[in-house]
């Protein structure tokens, strides 16, 4: 087969794992063949891998690519082992890695087909990892859409489906196919495309990726993630595995609140809503004492300084009101997990350089900005007597 003008024969039989071929060419640790049973990769999927066996040496295949004078196959090379133009070898593929790859690309045909049939949504891109799938559509859907089109997409799987490859010229495609394909056209002189269902079927799309033969060798697909216009799934194996352990995380919810489904959803809500709340209270009543610190505040090396225990209050309180800090006035926050923060608006006692000789009297970790600091103090006694006497040294 000279493969630079015939078909790709994973295009025909993208079941064959393993091909004889001859080196045809040689360019530092890639080759070319007659003919190669490798994907080189593109609209998402990535390439093949495998090995190059010659006599009894496997040489791995890393990468495979396609350039304007062919396919190259990257490997490993052996300089004990030279390797020849005209020299037979066996080409092997990654099965699991290709059947992976294979599963997961049919399946986004499929849903992208549900998509379009039941919301009207587009699919603009695909990306595709062993087991994984992610989509990004032309418009956001709502999660009980998705959900729906998930299981659509899951009772297809279950009856099973054709998935057809048709190789047809630029003639033919134009006159018979050209017209009733979904996504983008192409000016190629050999077109090929993919179609569910045997017949007529019921989604053409040009595609000269990857398939399998049937719906039916997909055993499922899990939704991950949903993030705007993103959409990210799991399929087959990796699909169960994820399941499993969602649903484990839930039962161990469910004992934890003693709340299933609906009522364990409305509780977890109502916990947020309470903690947003309280964050907003605490947020309001730092401003007010950082308005204020003169009430509280002690003279320490002609600076005024405040220093307060605030056990409840966390780095993203404090920082939301760091702003209202009056001038010239330094303060420290016992925070909790045992971190005291620092605040600064005095030139001269930069929080981050305060924070450093903090750490250089005790050992403790920590950092910051001249206006915003912080260091763990976990284990050191009475934290604020070493603070008092470092800003006595500035």
């Amino acid at each position: 087969m000279n493969q630079e003008t015939s078909n790709p024969i994973y295009w025909d039989s993208p079941y064959q794992k393993e091909i004889k071929a001859k080196i045809t060419n040689i360019r530092d640790s890639k080759l070319q063949f007659d003919q190669t049973i490798f994907y080189p990769g593109g609209g998402g999927q990535l390439h093949d891998r495998g090995y190059i066996i010659y006599q009894t040496t496997e040489f791995p295949v890393s990468e495979v690519f396609k350039e304007d004078d062919g396919y190259w196959h990257k490997i490993k090379m052996d300089k004990k082992i030279p390797l020849k133009i005209g020299e037979e070898v066996l080409l092997k593929l990654d099965w699991e890695r290709r059947y992976s790859f294979m599963r997961a690309h049919s399946s986004q045909h499929l849903l992208t087909h549900v998509l379009i049939k039941r919301y009207r949504c587009q699919t603009t891109k695909a990306n595709f990892e062993i087991g994984r799938v992610e989509i990004e559509v032309d418009k956001r859907l709502k999660l009980s859409e998705i959900v729906d089109a998930f299981r659509e997409v899951n009772r297809m799987l279950h009856q099973g489906d054709e998935v057809v490859s048709i190789i047809v010229n630029q003639e033919t495609y134009s006159s018979e196919y050209k017209s009733k394909i979904r996504g983008k056209t192409s000016d190629e002189k050999t077109i090929r495309l993919i179609q569910l269902g045997s017949e007529e079927g019921y989604d053409l799309v040009g595609c000269g990726g990857i398939h399998v033969k049937n719906l039916s060798e997909i055993k499922g697909i899990v939704l991950d993630t949903v993030k705007g216009n993103l959409i990210k799934y799991f399929v087959d194996e990796l699909a169960f595995d994820f399941a499993n352990q969602q649903r484990e995380l839930m039962i161990n919810l469910e004992e934890i609140t003693e709340k299933k489904d609906k009522k364990l959803i409305e509780l977890i809500s109502n916990k947020l809503k309470n903690a947003e709340t309280l964050i907003q209270g605490n947020v309001k009543l730092l401003k007010m004492i950082f308005e204020n610190t003169k009430i509280w505040s002690e003279e320490i090396n002609g600076k005024q300084v405040t220093l307060l225990e605030l056990e409840q209050l966390d780095r993203q309180i404090i920082q939301s009101s760091a702003k209202e800090l009056e001038n010239n006035a330094f303060l420290g926050l016992l925070g909790s997990n045992d971190i005291l923060y620092l605040l600064s608006t005095i030139e001269s006692l930069p929080a981050n350089e305060v924070v450093s000789a903090f750490g250089s009297k005790t050992d403790a970790k920590g950092g910051g900005s001249k206006a915003f600091a912080q260091v763990s103090v976990k284990n050191i006694e009475n934290p604020f007597s070493v603070l008092k006497e470092i800003i006595k040294e500035f």
